[in-house]
């Protein structure tokens, strides 16, 4: 049974009721469901608008909101929303896992031979990831570079190849040359305005490694190998690499304990900007006028934050591919594109984009000067744990502000997750590979229950039961004009932190 605070305008698209002063959709067909605590927190979203209204009368507005069909409830500010404002930005309309995203990686490397030597991939896997394998040396100079310039001052640097670990995967594989494949070259003007990143530089001329850089991270991050399922758009999928039966490498990640320590800081700037004497906002968003100092703060912090996710999510495509070869011999993987979702775009116009949990879709003509003009932006929306990841071409719809699906969305919160379904998801995980810093397979291991339970609890709030099935998500994103379909991907082994 529909909600009744929503109207719905056609098979693929609702809108609120009563409306919003500002146009609002959101993407859904029939066979999505939409949450009822995610449309409250839309509801509270939209009173937003009188904060911005009362600060600044004609100057701050939000100019539309487009919700994915991956459509949940968050922390204020429902997964999936995505904003345009004029005048201002909204920081807790990005979250605090700044620049969560996602990042694919093809090759021609038959996902059979893969198959055949998943317990020793496996292991190496788990030491590359888990247990000491991450070798990614940097000096204090390398870490400024890299979070005040991104990608592309890092590789000024020129670290290369001497240094080993995952730095010589990364320079073999040619990845350095690609950074027209990765959103704005993962090069984002950034500032240090916060001690902890400052703190995380180490000595500016001393190797030294750190706990951060190519670590996965919690909650529904992951590194997982797949197979190339099925071709959909036969054409896209020649040109962008992707062979059916193929292995691919599907990241999906963020900025970690860098991105929440930026977060903090905005958190104080935003709340520390707010003019005494004027009522504070009752829905807890706090907006900030473009212009102003903190805004200059907020937007140079975050920028150091999305610097620092590009590279992790790199480093850890590198352990994938060092797992791989260490028994099938040298791969290449190519990187098809590495993008965001939690993060904050300026238009041509001057007007700010705001995508939490939704991921970037601009079309074929939007995509000038990229290796995907003619053919759209890569849309990366994997699956829940053990199900289809999909691969799409963008088709720039404007009502959906660019945007499409960051995943399939969940269905039940973590909590919920973890305390129910237990004969269900012990059978999945019978049947399916999951990576953990625990060996499932180890009788030490089983004899700690302890430990045990807990870790598969984790595992349990991410279960698939947990989220929204992927197949009716594609199919409203196709249907809407948001994506169109290239390529379905099946999980061969999945790691998690």
């Amino acid at each position: 049974m529909q909600d009744q605070r929503l109207i719905r305008l056609d098979a693929s698209r609702l809108t609120l009721n009563p409306p919003a002063p500002f146009p609002v959709r959101i993407f859904a067909n029939s066979s999505v469901p939409v949450e009822p605590a995610a449309v409250d927190e839309l509801r509270s979203v939209i009173a937003t608008s009188e904060t911005l209204d009362r600060l600044a009368p004609g100057e701050w507005s939000i100019e539309r909101i487009a919700v994915t069909p991956d459509f949940h409830k968050g922390a204020g500010i429902p997964i999936g929303t995505v904003l345009e404002t004029r005048g201002a930005v909204i920081p807790q309309a990005t979250g605090s896992d700044i620049n969560c995203g996602m990042r694919l990686h093809t090759t021609a490397l038959p996902a059979a031979r893969v198959s055949e030597c998943l317990d020793q991939i496996e292991s190496r896997a788990r030491h590359l990831f888990f247990e000491g394998g991450r070798q990614i040396p940097m000096t204090g100079r390398d870490r400024e570079a890299l979070l005040t310039g991104g990608l592309g001052a890092l590789f000024d640097r020129k670290p290369g190849s001497q240094l080993g670990g995952q730095w010589a995967t990364v320079e073999r594989q040619g990845w350095p040359l690609r950074l027209d494949h990765v959103e704005a070259r993962g090069s984002l003007p950034g500032s240090i305005h916060t001690p902890v990143l400052r703190d995380w530089l180490g000595d500016p001329d001393r190797l030294s490694r750190d706990a951060q850089i190519g670590s996965i991270g919690g909650g529904n991050h992951f590194v997982e190998i797949q197979r190339v399922e099925r071709i959909i758009d036969r054409q896209t999928a020649w040109a962008w690499g992707l062979r059916a039966g193929c292995a691919v490498i599907m990241v999906h990640s963020g900025s970690v304990s860098i991105g929440h320590a930026a977060w903090r800081l905005v958190r104080d700037l935003v709340e520390g900007a707010y003019p005494r004497g004027i009522r504070r906002p009752e829905n807890g968003i706090f907006p900030l006028g473009l212009g102003t100092p903190e805004a200059k703060a907020y937007e140079e912090t975050v920028a150091a934050a999305a610097n620092f996710a590009f590279a992790n999510r790199m480093f850890l495509a590198a352990s994938a591919v060092e797992a791989i070869e260490g028994e099938l011999g040298e791969i290449e993987a190519r990187l098809l594109y590495d993008s965001p979702h939690n993060f904050v775009w300026r238009t041509a116009g001057g007007s700010r984009v705001h995508r939490k949990g939704a991921t970037p879709a601009r079309g074929p003509e939007a995509m000038e000067g990229t290796p995907f003009h003619g053919w759209g932006e890569p849309v990366l929306v994997p699956g829940s744990m053990g199900a289809s990841s999909f691969v799409l071409a963008g088709l720039g719809l404007g009502e959906a502000l660019d945007s499409a699906s960051h995943g399939a969305g969940r269905a039940l919160s973590r909590g919920d997750a973890s305390r129910c379904a237990h004969r269900e998801f012990d059978d999945f995980l019978a049947n399916f590979r999951v990576v953990t810093p625990l060996d499932f397979r180890r009788q030490e291991t089983r004899r700690r229950a302890d430990i045990w339970r807990r870790k598969i609890e984790d595992l349990r709030a991410e279960g698939p039961h947990a989220y929204k099935g992927i197949r009716a998500i594609i199919d409203t994103l196709a249907e809407a004009g948001i994506a169109k379909p290239v390529a379905e991907l099946m999980p061969l082994m999945t790691i998690k932190g």
